[in-house]
């Protein structure tokens, strides 16, 4: 019998569902093609939900519950609420996110959602018009649960490339900023993010933030651009190709990583850290 394929339940939530679905199977002494009959689907589709190829539908659940017990739905809609509490537009991108082998990110005015602390994340959605409490806790839960793909196993290569002003507006106040960009110099020790600031000045990005996303095996392209209106997240190679020229550019411009650490430092020092009079 074939060594079973090892599982990282922290690499996403169709990775976590597939584990849990697993250990059912075989403690229930299920092959996934006995499984599979039983539900009425496919072994390669039982293999590829187990796997974390592919997402569970409720169907499938529904019909995994009739022989396992109760649970999994329960499972699945816990692991996948901050899905669920993101804006319709944007959940095309949270898949893109968590299959991501690579993520570069460019942003103009405010540190990015991926690295943002949870009080620095209330301060920026507290100004959202419209936005209860409620809605600002369900939205500050749902960017920290984001946050996971870089702490799994086999996290993403994340590029990110900051403009110097979100390092000085003044989101939330001083110790919230101190915070936020203590935090951004202990992320910088990760082997897989890079941070660079871009100095205050011109360049061809002010125009909005940039996301690239590439696929896990290099094969798929997406990019996320900030407008007035609702952000466009795309595959359209034209695009892509046109942010990508964007980006290479500002990094250019930009500070090496290292640099910027200190630089972070230094400015969190002078400018959010109070000194006794």
């Amino acid at each position: 019998m074939p060594a079973l394929r090892e599982l990282d339940p922290k690499a996403g939530r169709k990775q976590e569902f597939g584990v849990e679905l697993r250990r059912l199977r075989l403690a229930e002494g299920l092959t996934q093609a006995e499984l599979g009959r039983r539900i009425g689907y496919s072994t390669s589709l039982v293999g590829s939900v187990e796997i974390g190829k592919r997402a569970p539908v409720e169907q499938f659940i529904t019909r995994c519950e009739e022989i396992f017990g109760p649970g999994l739905w329960e499972l699945w809609v816990e692991i996948s609420k901050h899905r669920n509490q993101s804006p319709t537009w944007f959940r095309p991108w949270l898949s893109e996110e968590e299959g991501a082998g690579a993520l570069r990110t460019w942003e103009p005015l405010v540190v990015p959602g991926l690295l943002q602390t949870e009080a620095y994340a209330r301060a920026l959605l507290r100004c959202e018009p419209g936005f209860d409490q409620d809605r600002v806790e369900s939205l500050v839960a749902a960017r920290l649960a984001r946050q996971k793909i870089l702490g799994r196993t086999g996290p993403p290569m994340y590029l990110v490339l900051l403009d110097e002003g979100a390092l000085n507006r003044p989101i939330g106040g001083a110790e919230v900023m101190r915070e936020q960009l203590a935090h951004l110099i202990e992320i910088a020790d990760a082997p897989h993010i890079t941070l660079q600031i871009t100095p205050l000045g011109a360049t061809s990005g002010l125009s909005g933030a940039i996301t690239l996303a590439q696929s896990a095996d290099g094969q798929r392209h997406t990019v996320h651009l900030e407008t007035a209106a609702e952000p466009l997240v795309t595959t359209n190679s034209a695009l892509v190709a046109t942010a990508t020229m964007k980006f290479d550019a500002i990094r250019a411009e930009s500070l090496p990583h290292s640099a910027s650490v200190e630089f972070i430092r230094k400015r969190m020092v002078e400018k959010w850290t109070s000194r006794p009079n």
